[in-house]
């Protein structure tokens, strides 16, 4: 049952985070995100969060995903902070429906708010939840800032490789990749500082050493490496290929440098969803086991 849960979470992660960064991205590039895409990704949000709520139930109970003891689900619900979180969560993503027939400018910053609000209940479902008191508090703030920056990138990083595989204007995906090099550079920061104040507060300052002997450590340990090779590739992305792509712009043969690009997006995008299936796991482990 804990592959169920961790692929129920892992999804969620991934469409709550895609929810909340493209059209942080799009509002950030003065574009618009497809509506068709966010009302998947809203209404997925729904779905994916049941998934959730009956495969941690399912869990606890040691009962099959289709038929679970609903007394644990009525716990869940009542009990613990799940019930307030999925609230929470419904109410941001029905938001979000009514503003899919908006018309008129500022759309993304409309379900921008909703869409962060959505992503960041996920900071109650995981270590951070069970964290008390003023330190709690501070420690679920951090985990949510660190959603919405991974959310960020995550979604900048799904529109840059959608547009570059639909044949976007090569000096529009230009520009927005210069663009959105300071965006990028805040969520970098934003990850790093709430990363470690993260991992202090779930095992405690003393008990760093001891993640090198648990299976937490060493999931830990692999999402790290993964991140720095996304930071590799981002900065190559930034310092190198775009470069490239502008001057090939001017010499009028943009293939090679289009083609290098792609590679990396592609590249830079895998690694994320890898590192979202380890968040996952690492949610269902004792970090000192």
């Amino acid at each position: 049952m804990d592959g169920v849960l961790i692929a129920a979470r892992f999804a969620l992660y991934a469409d709550l985070a895609a929810l909340a960064g493209l059209p942080l991205f799009w509002w950030s590039m003065g574009g618009s995100a497809r509506r068709g895409v966010i009302g998947a990704l809203a209404l997925g949000g729904f779905a994916l969060s049941a998934l959730w709520l009956l495969a941690s139930a399912a869990g606890m109970a040691g009962t099959p995903l289709l038929s679970p003891d609903w007394s644990v689900v009525e716990i869940l619900l009542k009990e613990t902070p799940v019930g307030t979180v999925l609230v929470v969560r419904a109410v941001a993503l029905l938001s979000i429906l009514p503003l899919l027939f908006r018309r008129g400018g500022g759309w993304n910053a409309a379900i921008a708010l909703p869409a962060a609000i959505a992503a960041a209940t996920l900071a109650w479902s995981g270590h951070a939840a069970a964290s008390e008191g003023l330190a709690g508090s501070a420690h679920r703030v951090a985990d949510a800032l660190h959603v919405l920056a991974a959310a960020g990138w995550f979604g900048a990083l799904l529109a840059l490789l959608g547009g570059v595989l639909a044949g976007r204007e090569i000096g529009q995906t230009a520009a927005m990749l210069e663009r959105f090099s300071l965006f990028g550079t805040l969520f970098v920061a934003t990850l790093i500082v709430t990363g470690g104040f993260n991992a202090v507060m779930i095992v405690g300052l003393p008990n760093l050493p001891v993640l090198l002997h648990s299976l937490y450590g060493w999931l830990l340990l692999a999402k790290l490496a993964l991140f720095g090779a996304m930071l590799l590739l981002a900065a190559a992305n930034r310092w190198r290929l775009t470069p490239k792509l502008e001057a090939a712009l001017e010499g009028g043969n943009t293939g090679a440098a289009l083609s290098h690009l792609l590679l990396s997006l592609l590249m830079e995008t895998s690694l994320a969803i890898i590192i979202l299936g380890l968040v996952a796991a690492l949610g269902t482990l004792d970090p000192l086991a």
